[in-house]
């Protein structure tokens, strides 16, 4: 594929490269569920303060300008979480040449030299079949040096054949909306062990997300006893159902309510009903080319020539995590995958961690960890 002059002087291509691929994010997909969540906070912040607002300057008490402030700022905070992926995300190109893999945007270009590249994610959209982003990672070596490389291809049509072309491996892109793992392999690749987690699926993490909605749903609660309770002591005392006064404070303590009480239950939804459903969509597989995770709509792409060792760490009920301890050409440093911290890595993030896997001989095996620990 070709560029002309004034594209390749803008991907500022080395006289050498030759370009394979070159593409665009699709625009009008709808955004990231993150933003959508950012807009409704703001819109119940800013309703709620304006209504408080209103029942202050309605009972002549002071504070008006504090919460218009507040409605404002909420306001403005939603208007520019929906313009600036417009201008941050939509204007970016991609190219991929024999050497290396290129971002754009405007006259920045960012890039990540082709071998330097650890393993890769693709997360399919949530509604739109066939799109995806592309995440390319470099391994994060530990110790003082550490430090993280991350390219991250957005919205693109055919992500999968995009990281085709990277591995060198011609594929068509899938055609459904939730294709099994093993419908992403290489037409001649094969398959030499698979598992899936065991145990209650969830790990630390998503524990403390659904203590933390627990406690905000009591918050919730409580503050909807006392506010509702202070309605009603002001019907008793003689204040008329309906009246202007009755119906701002009553408005704006139910926008309160409510958007308080969403927060909680979305914590807890999101730490134990969507983290288990997200689990029991987990699988694992090992090829003779790849170690290939898959967890709901995120899949990881490993090469077996990254992979360095394996390290296992024992869990409740006799099951282990296993990580890949992952190192590169020239890298002259081992990325341990959080194999060495003391806190595992979010399982939402499909680090290239086996979570709760029950029989991990297999592996040793594969991975040769078993003669090295004959030999040790």
């Amino acid at each position: 594929m070709e560029l002309d002059a004034a594209s390749a002087r803008a991907f500022r291509l080395l006289p050498s490269e030759r370009v394979l691929w070159v593409g665009r994010p699709v625009l009008g997909v709808p955004r990231p569920l993150g933003y959508t969540v950012v807009l409704l906070a703001s819109g119940a912040v800013a309703t709620s303060s304006l209504l408080f607002a209103a029942l202050l300057r309605v009972s002549d008490l002071p504070g008006v300008q504090v919460c218009v402030a507040v409605a404002l700022y909420a306001m403005v905070f939603a208007i520019g979480a929906f313009l600036v992926p417009r201008y941050t995300l939509d204007p970016c190109e991609f190219a991929l040449t024999q050497r290396r893999v290129l971002l754009r945007r405007g006259a920045s270009v960012r890039s990540i030299d082709r071998n330097a590249i650890s393993f890769a994610r693709i997360r399919w959209h949530r509604t739109s079949r066939g799109i995806g982003t592309l995440e390319l990672i470099r391994a994060v070596p530990f110790g003082p040096l550490m430090r993280q490389e991350r390219l991250v291809l957005h919205d693109l049509r055919g992500p999968d054949v995009v990281l085709g072309l990277l591995r060198g491996v011609s594929r068509a892109p899938h055609d459904e909306d939730d294709p099994q793992l093993v419908e992403m392999l290489d037409p001649d690749e094969k398959v030499l062990w698979g598992a899936g987690p065991g145990g209650p699926l969830l790990g630390w993490r998503e524990v403390a997300t659904a203590v933390l909605g627990a406690v905000v749903v009591g918050l919730a609660l409580r503050y909807g006893v006392v506010t509702f309770g202070a309605l009603r002591s002001l019907e008793e005392v003689g204040l008329p159902v309906g009246s202007e006064i009755w119906s701002l404070f009553f408005g704006a303590c139910l926008v309160s309510f409510a958007f308080v009480l969403a927060v909680g239950a979305g914590l807890v939804w999101w730490g134990l009903v969507r983290s288990r459903a997200e689990g029991r969509n987990t699988e694992y597989l090992v090829t003779d080319r790849r170690v290939l995770i898959r967890r709901g709509l995120t899949e990881l792409s490993l090469d077996r020539s990254r992979v360095f060792d394996v390290a296992e760490v024992k869990t409740l009920g006799g099951r282990k995590h296993v990580f890949f301890i992952l190192d590169g050409p020239e890298g002259r440093a081992l990325g341990d995958s959080g194999a060495l911290t003391g806190l595992l890595p979010a399982r939402d993030l499909v680090p290239p961690v086996l979570y709760d896997v029950e029989d991990v001989g297999a592996l040793r095996t594969l991975f040769g960890r078993e003669e090295r620990d004959s030999l040790a």
